[in-house]
């Protein structure tokens, strides 16, 4: 039987040097296509055989000469941010106000791992494996995740698991909760009608300025005061543009902004509460606003028996005593539209210097190369303990 420990750790170099040219070529949400034959590459070298899907996206097979129909997926996100980097390491992105600042370059590159690593255990496993390389998982409005999950080789899994590396858990640990771990990441916008005119003679107009800033006021007040303070909830504006000059009071304005929670519940709220504080707004100032609200990924819930699975394999990797019930994230992950059962670990990746350790979307991102061997030996021990299960 393969040893995945010696085998994990027998990738390290070579893992350092996949990630290191991701990091160096990002592609933006579906743009991802030097990435996507980069992988295609890599795949072909290994003899593993895969489909292109979505414009940009990859989906391969690792199937155990022993496999009994069970479907294990593994899914990767592979696209960057829209991120100028400003880091000097010398793997530094090249592409100019794109950057990997979240991670999915190494993503990518255990996924890779993971798939060098299984085609070695091929004589032995008893399960299918798929390995989803997704593009566009920052692309809210549109996500790749979206489109991938009714790909026909992603209906046949059983069961889809993910990690995402995670700068300020110190490299070594791991988190996995069970139930929900990031949130629903929901967006707006607002389009405030007026009526321009002199700065001179307000009472000639009808300003969209003084209504979008008692809109911002008033959406405060939601989370606030209509909802249980016990519910984490997350309601911001985060883009207000209006006006030109400094004597012309502008005819519209335009708010942008997120609605956040990890309750399904309240996110099915959201769109009535936004639009009846428009409507509040809009009659006390005479404007018109009308909302625009663009549903995102919904939360991301782990299911208790991937979990359960999960855990039992991240034991074996990081040690009990390094696994962690890490505070649960406001930020969204398309990986939960996929519908079949789910779970997402948290990676730890930060540096032993806590003033290394970015967050996630910082233009000095950056982690602890020395975990992608831990996220190659978790991903093929979560195989070994789900065959344990189903045979």
């Amino acid at each position: 039987m393969i040893d995945i420990s010696a085998e994990g750790t027998a990738l390290r170099e070579e893992l350092v040097e996949l990630r290191r040219y991701f990091h160096a070529h990002p592609e933006q949400s579906w743009q991802e296509f030097n990435t996507q034959k980069k992988i295609c590459d890599y795949l072909d070298a290994l003899g593993i055989p895969y489909v292109k899907v979505c414009k940009t996206g990859v989906i391969a097979t690792v199937a155990g000469k022993h496999s009994a129909g069970k479907v294990l997926g593994i899914r990767a996100d592979i696209d960057a941010l829209p991120v100028t980097e400003l880091s000097e390491v010398a793997w530094k992105s090249e592409n100019e106000g794109c950057m990997h600042a979240c991670g999915h370059d190494t993503h990518i590159t255990m996924l890779l791992g993971t798939a060098k690593l299984l085609k070695k255990m091929e004589d032995e496993l008893t399960i299918t494996v798929k390995l989803l390389f997704q593009p566009a998982e920052e692309f809210i409005a549109d996500s790749g995740a979206g489109l991938m999950k009714d790909e026909p080789e992603v209906l046949t899994c059983d069961r889809l698991i993910a990690m995402h590396i995670w700068s300020k858990i110190p490299a070594g640990y791991a988190s996995l909760r069970y139930g929900p771990v990031m949130s629903a990441a929901d967006t707006f916008d607002f389009y405030v009608k007026g009526k321009g005119g002199h700065g001179a003679l307000p009472q000639q107009t009808v300003d969209p300025i003084v209504a979008g800033a008692e809109l911002v006021m008033s959406l405060q007040r939601l989370v606030s005061r209509e909802l249980n303070p016990l519910e984490p909830a997350v309601i911001s504006v985060t883009s207000f543009v209006s006006g030109t000059t400094s004597n012309v009071i502008p005819g519209e304005a335009h708010l942008m902004g997120t609605a956040r929670t990890f309750n399904p519940e309240i996110r099915d709220r959201y769109p009535e509460m936004l639009r009846r504080v428009a409507d509040g707004v809009a009659m006390a100032t005479r404007t018109e606003i009308q909302l625009d609200y663009h549903p995102g990924p919904p939360p991301t819930i782990n299911d208790d028996a991937c979990v359960d699975t999960g855990r039992r394999a991240a034991e074996r990797v990081f040690g009990k005593e390094h696994l962690l019930d890490w505070e649960q994230q406001m930020g969204g992950e398309d990986f939960a539209k996929y519908e079949a059962p789910k779970c997402l670990l948290f990676l730890g990746g930060g540096f032993s210097e806590e003033e290394r350790r970015y967050p996630q979307h910082s233009p000095y991102f950056d982690i602890d190369e020395s975990v992608l061997q831990l996220g190659v030996r978790y991903f093929c021990e979560y195989v070994r303990e789900y065959e344990k299960e189903v045979q």
